[in-house]
C-alpha cells in the first residue's frame, strides 16, 4: 500500500489568505501566524494545505503584475511551515475565471485569456519556488464544477506540462469533478507520470457536517441537532422520500455508511496503483463535540486503513479544532486529526 508520507495529516490554513471578505492586512497579518505553525506541528501534524485566492497577488485589471505585498503571505506560509518542520500544499482556491461558488460567471475553460492567467500563475509559481523541494506541492484548482471533465482533463495536463519543464520534480496534485466529488475519480485523467497526485473531498453526510449551516437553503430551515451516528429515520423530515446513496430507511449512518461513500476512492487506488489525498474534510462547528470526535476518529481510520493523506477543513473558521480564540476544543479532536 503506498502513503503520501510527509502528507498523511495536516489542517487546512482556510478563511486566511482565501475566502477572507473584505478583510485586509490587519487580518492576514494576525490571523495565522508563525507559531501557529509550530503548534501544528507539536500535535503531530505534518503538512498544512494553503488555500490562497488568486486576487491576493494579481489585480483583474492588472493580468501578469504579481504583487509583492500579497505573495508576501505565501512566502511567509512556506518559510514558517519549515521551520516548524511541516510540508505545504499550495492550493489556488480562487484562480481567474474560476470559484466553485460563482456558477454561470466562471469563464476558465470557455475564455481564452483566463485560461492563459492560470496557465501564467503556475508557471510563475513553478520559477518563484523552484528551490524548494517536495516540501511544496502544488494542487492546481479546488473543487472544479463543471459540465463534464473533458475541458479539465485537458487544462491540468497542460498546465502541468508547464510547470514540469520548470521543475520536473515538483508534486502537482489535480481533482475530479463536481467539488472534488469521490464520485467523479472515475472520470479524472489518470497520467503516468509518478510526479502527479490525485485529491478528493470527503463531508458525508451533508445533513451532519454542515447542520444548520447558514449558507446552504435546505440545512438552514432544518434545525433539529445532527448527532454521528445517527438513524437515518430520526431525519426522514430532512430526507423526505429521497434515500441517499448508501443510507437506508431504518438503518444507521455510522463508519460502514462512510466506508460506502468511500469506496470509490479505495477502487482509484486499486486500479491505478497511486495513492489518494483527502484534501478537505471537516464538520461544522454547529455539531456537538462528541458526534465530531465520533466522525474524525471514523474518517481517520478509513483513510489510514488505504493509505490516504488528509488535511481538516480548518485550523480556524468551520470546524472545532480551534474555537473563536483559536484555543482547542477538545483533545480528542486533535489526536484524530492529527494520526498517522
Amino acid at each position: 500500500m503506498k502513503r503520501l508520507d510527509g502528507y498523511m495529516a495536516g489542517c487546512n490554513l482556510g478563511h486566511w489568505i482565501s475566502q477572507y471578505g473584505n478583510k485586509g492586512d490587519e487580518h492576514h497579518s494576525t490571523y495565522i501566524t508563525a507559531p501557529d505553525f509550530l503548534r501544528m506541528a507539536s500535535w503531530g501534524c505534518d503538512h498544512v494545505r494553503l488555500p490562497v485566492d488568486y486576487f491576493l497577488f494579481e489585480r483583474d485589471g492588472e493580468p501578469g503584475v504579481y504583487r509583492e505585498e500579497g505573495l508576501f503571505y505565501i512566502d511567509s506560509a512556506i518559510r514558517w511551515a519549515k521551520d516548524a518542520g511541516l510540508n505545504l500544499v499550495l492550493d489556488l482556491h480562487h484562480a481567474p475565471g474560476f470559484f466553485f461558488g460563482n456558477g454561470a460567471k466562471n469563464d476558465l475553460f470557455t475564455s481564452p485569456a483566463s485560461r492563459k492567467r492560470f496557465e501564467d500563475i503556475w508557471v510563475f509559481f513553478a520559477n518563484r519556488y523552484a528551490a524548494e523541494g517536495d516540501n511544496l506541492r502544488f494542487e492546481l484548482l479546488n473543487e472544479l464544477v463543471w459540465d463534464e471533465s473533458g475541458p479539465w482533463n485537458d487544462l491540468w495536463q497542460e498546465t502541468a506540462a508547464l510547470i514540469h519543464a520548470v521543475t520536473p520534480e515538483r508534486k502537482i496534485i489535480v481533482g475530479p469533478n463536481r467539488w472534488n466529488s469521490v464520485f467523479e475519480l472515475k472520470n479524472l485523467a489518470v497520467s503516468s507520470d509518478p510526479n502527479i497526485l490525485y485529491t478528493f473531498h470527503m463531508y458525508e453526510p451533508f445533513l451532519f457536517t454542515h447542520q444548520r449551516a447558514s449558507w446552504v437553503e435546505q440545512n438552514r430551515r432544518y434545525t433539529k441537532p445532527v448527532t454521528y451516528p445517527f438513524s437515518f429515520d430520526d431525519h426522514r423530515a430532512y430526507y423526505g422520500d429521497t434515500v441517499p446513496f448508501g443510507m437506508e430507511r431504518g438503518g444507521t449512518v455510522d463508519k460502514a455508511y462512510l466506508e460506502k461513500v468511500m469506496q470509490p476512492a479505495f477502487d482509484f487506488i486499486e486500479k491505478n496503483g497511486r495513492p489518494l489525498y483527502l484534501g478537505e474534510y471537516g464538520v461544522i462547528a454547529n455539531a456537538d463535540v462528541e458526534s465530531m470526535v465520533n466522525w474524525y476518529r471514523d474518517v481517520a481510520d478509513l483513510c489510514l486503513a488505504h493509505g490516504i493523506g488528509r488535511a481538516v477543513w480548518s485550523y480556524r473558521g468551520f470546524a472545532k479544532v480551534t474555537d473563536e480564540n483559536n484555543e482547542v476544543v477538545d483533545e480528542r479532536i486533535i489526536e484524530a486529526i492529527s494520526r498517522k
